[in-house]
């Protein structure tokens, strides 16, 4: 006699979160083969959506993340196709537009705050959660600091080690070495200055209070990350396919 089978269903986050990365790698394989321009086009709208989504909370495989990390997974992958495919300049500049694209979004959003809604408008609210940074200053300044220096670094590691083992070699090499030591970096800064007291006791504590909780919150951060950039070193080879590959690239063997 057969014995019954149970089968335990994927949890529509977790599934969710497998299909929103296939979507990810997807729209970045189309935009890298259309070019460069397009590579730091999808930079900055995906720059601008992260420090959107990352104010929503959500469970994935059993870990508290924020909605903004395939966003942010798909910035970092970008940027290593801009630095394989057109240099160090080109990923350089990248990030520095999305970065200066970021801050022209705060600074025109909080005049937009202020003008007096009238009777007819709905947005004010959720608006003002989203945008308003008197609310979580040292957030907002922690992650933009966090992000400029992190992917700023994973240029400059990229490429050093791309420099040291030839362009036509260990591309999963520099893809992951990069990323994890930019995100390692990241991870600590930003969950350190951006979100608990610790260890300037005079600052808010936010929602990490405790040396513990921080622990977690930058292991489980952390993993997360890296589990991304392992994906992500997918999609960068295959931007070295003749099919798939920038038509504008400049990357030798």
């Amino acid at each position: 006699m057969l014995s019954a089978v149970t089968f335990v269903p994927t949890p529509p986050n977790d599934a969710l979160f497998l299909l929103h990365l296939l979507a990810a790698g997807g729209i970045l394989l189309l935009f890298a083969r259309l070019g460069r321009t397009w590579l730091v086009a999808l930079i900055v709208v995906c720059t601008l959506l992260m420090n959107i989504a990352v104010a929503k909370s959500v469970t994935i495989f059993g870990m508290s993340v924020t909605g903004g990390n395939v966003l942010f997974a798909t910035v970092f992958l970008a940027n290593d196709v801009l630095n394989e495919h057109f240099g160090r300049r080109a990923a350089r500049q990248a990030v520095l537009i999305g970065f200066a694209t970021g801050l022209v979004v705060v600074v025109m959003m909080q005049f937009v705050l202020r003008y007096e809604p009238n009777a007819f408008d709905t947005a004010q609210a959720a608006l003002v959660q989203l945008f308003d940074v008197r609310a979580y200053p040292r957030v907002v300044a922690a992650s933009m600091v966090s992000y400029l220096l992190a992917q700023l670094l994973d240029v400059q590691i990229y490429q050093w080690i791309r420099s040291r083992t030839g362009a036509g070699r260990m591309l999963w090499l520099r893809s992951n070495a990069s990323t994890w030591l930019a995100q390692a970096y990241d991870t600590v800064f930003f969950t350190t200055v951006g979100i608990t007291a610790l260890p300037v006791a005079w600052l808010d504590a936010g929602p990490i209070a405790t040396w513990s909780t921080w622990w977690q919150a930058v292991v489980f951060a952390y993993l997360l990350k890296i589990a991304l950039a392992a994906v992500d070193t997918g999609f960068l080879y295959l931007t070295t396919w003749r099919w798939l590959t920038p038509k504008d690239s400049q990357r030798t063997r």
